[in-house]
């Protein structure tokens, strides 16, 4: 079973970070065909990795990192 918190590689510290399914456009970018892989939703991160298995992880392009969301001001 797959929990989506899971603890990612690149994303220094001891916690754990929320991971989701790659989307199609970043299936395209690692040119995979398949439906098991995730990826960090950390800001700044572009780790992804198969539910299953974290070894077989990699990072996808920098034009795909997660940005920082804007904050309003108050």
């Amino acid at each position: 079973m797959f929990f989506r918190d899971k603890h990612c590689p690149t994303c220094h510290g001891s916690g754990t970070q929320v991971f989701r399914p790659l989307t199609p456009k970043e299936l395209e970018a690692v040119e995979a065909d398949r439906g098991d892989l995730w990826r960090c939703t950390g800001e700044g991160c572009r780790w992804y990795q198969p539910w299953h298995k974290q070894r077989d992880g990699g990072l996808l392009p920098e034009e795909l990192k997660i940005q920082a969301t804007a904050t309003e001001p108050a």
